[in-house]
Order: C-alpha cells, then structure tokens, then sequence
C-alpha cells in the first residue's frame, strides 16, 4: 500500500482547471447537474491507476460577488469537494484572471507538469470586464498551451466568446440544451483527460474522433452527438 502512494505522488503533473458559472441562471436542475457531473468526473479520475501520471485539480466559480478559487489546485486525493451554490451575476473576466494566475505561478504549475487541461462552462454572457483577460488568457506564454474545451448551457450563452477562448476554429464549443447533455460533455472531457494520461506522450492532445469512437465502446449508453 505505502509502495502504491509512492508511485501515485511521483507522477508528473496534469493539472485540470474547471471554471464554473454559478450565476443565478444556473440555479435549480442546472446546478445539481453540474455539482453531480463534478463529483463523478473527480470519482472517475480517483478511480484510475496511474503512476506516470498525477491528475490535479482546481476548481474557479464565478458568480456573486466575483471569482472565487472554489477547490485549490491539488491532487485528486487531497480533493474535497463541497456542492456549488447558483446567485449573482456573470463575472467571467474575473474567472480567466484568477486561472491566468495560477498557471503562470511555475510554483503552482511546474514546467515539469504536463499541458494543462481547461474547462469553461457557462449558461450566459460574461458581465464583468472579460475582453482583455480572454486575449491575455487565449495568447499567454503558458496559458496559450492548455488544452481547452467550452460548454454552453442552454439558449442564453455567448457563443462567439466561447469560442474565442478555445482560440481554434477547429475545436467547437459543445451546447447542451437539457441537463444530460451536460453530463455527456463532462464524460467526454473525463475519458478525453485519462486517455492523454495513459498515452505515451501526455502533451498530445487526443483526437476527436478517435475518442468519439471509444467512448461509444466503452459507454454505449451516452449518445455523443458532437
């Protein structure tokens, strides 16, 4: 057992971000999906042996009163999670500032580490002052290379901002219009995020299709529409 953490703790680093709206609009089965999608995502990493790999994870929410480091980055392990809670308005730019700054902070996100994955969702339009922490997010020195990935919860969301933040006109941001498909994007991004770490070079980003194809093997029961 003591052999098994020593291998676990030595792995290099992939440090996985979720910023997260919890403006008022998320409230009712728009938040109890998300905070369940959270739990299972940090259950199904939790449950994969690895010992190359060291899977991190920070979660930012950003509703209220501004951003907030909700979960600070840290093993999977040293993970406690406590439910989200939906009220205020939509201050995005104040989400991408605070992760901007972690990733920058090489003490926090070591250059021995592996690409960072990012993971954006929102239900709205960003309210605070987002344009210059988006370029500065999309065009930084180190934030320019994580891995990103964007949801849109619902009919209200900006779309264009979105997928700016994804700064490739070949990734898409994903929409989910009922609270499953919500579900089926944080399964994709879990199984999109082992895969890389069981890859045998975790800085390649896994295609699409290729991924597409596995996890219809391997969860027959979710129907990716992507």
């Amino acid at each position: 057992m003591e052999l098994e953490k020593f291998i676990t703790n030595t792995g290099r680093p992939l440090p996985v971000f979720l910023l997260l709206d919890v403006s008022g609009s998320m409230s009712g089965t728009k938040i109890d999906t998300l905070n369940q999608c959270v739990k299972e995502m940090i259950k199904d990493f939790q449950n994969e042996r690895m010992s190359e790999v060291a899977l991190k994870l920070c979660v930012i929410t950003f509703g209220g009163a501004g951003a907030k480091l909700h979960t600070e980055l840290a093993p999977l392990k040293d993970v406690v999670f406590e439910d989200l809670q939906a009220s205020g308005m939509t201050p995005m730019g104040a989400a991408l500032t605070m992760a901007s700054n972690i990733i920058n902070d090489k003490e926090k996100v070591t250059s021995k580490g592996y690409r960072p994955v990012v993971v954006l969702v929102s239900d709205g339009y960003p309210n605070d002052s987002w344009e210059q922490p988006l370029d500065e997010f999309v065009n930084g020195k180190r934030t320019s290379k994580c891995e990103k990935w964007a949801l849109g919860i619902g009919d209200g969301y900006d779309a264009n901002m979105l997928q700016k933040f994804l700064g490739d006109s070949d990734k898409k941001v994903f929409d989910a219009s009922v609270a499953k498909e919500i579900t089926k994007f944080f399964k994709f991004v879990t199984l999109s995020t082992i895969a890389r770490s069981k890859s045998q070079d975790p800085n390649t980003i896994i295609n699409i299709t290729e991924l597409e194809e596995q996890v219809k093997e391997e969860m027959p029961k979710f129907d990716f529409g992507i």
